[in-house]
């Protein structure tokens, strides 16, 4: 990899290889993928994915907070319209402050976003990637240890059963 970093085709080179050389390598950084209307961030910490955010239509951590039964409808709403009306505070902040959650439901449901996230990107056929070197997740944001190879191998399990249900 240069200074410049890598980039590339998605019709040449699938997420899942971009990000295997990118372990291969201990790299630490920025992955952008992008296509018609959508973009998508991963970063990377010694080749492992920490983090990652798409433009596109993902389920939030407040619903899986819900369908798991951790939390109400009513009790997600409230959260979010005290976050709107100008908390600068997270949501999963705002859960755990109220007694809503503990931490750890938090961290499982934002850990479970990111996992939908990746099996998302894995599955890109079109657009286009670059890796910028050496950025870092802002501190901010909640920083995940996903394992490529465990993450890359339920992905595809994802896609052979929703094949097999067509």
């Amino acid at each position: 990899m240069s200074a410049d970093g890598l980039s590339g085709d998605l019709s040449q080179f699938f997420p899942s290889e971009v990000l295997q050389l990118l372990q291969l390598a201990q790299a630490t950084g920025r992955l952008e993928f992008e296509r018609a209307g959508e973009r998508a961030d991963v970063f990377v910490e010694r080749g492992r994915p920490v983090f990652a955010r798409t433009s596109g239509g993902t389920v939030k951590a407040g619903q899986i907070l819900v369908h798991h039964g951790a939390i109400s409808v009513e009790t997600l709403d409230a959260a979010l319209s005290r976050q709107q009306s100008g908390s600068s505070q997270r949501l999963g902040a705002l859960l755990v402050g109220s007694g809503a959650v503990t931490p750890e439901q938090v961290q499982s449901a934002v850990h479970e976003v990111l996992r939908r996230t990746m099996y998302g990107l894995l599955l890109w056929r079109d657009g286009r990637f670059r890796f910028v070197p050496g950025e870092q997740v802002p501190g901010e944001d909640v920083k995940l240890d996903l394992d490529l190879d465990r993450l890359i191998l339920e992905g595809l399990r994802q896609v052979d059963e929703a094949r097999a249900q067509r």
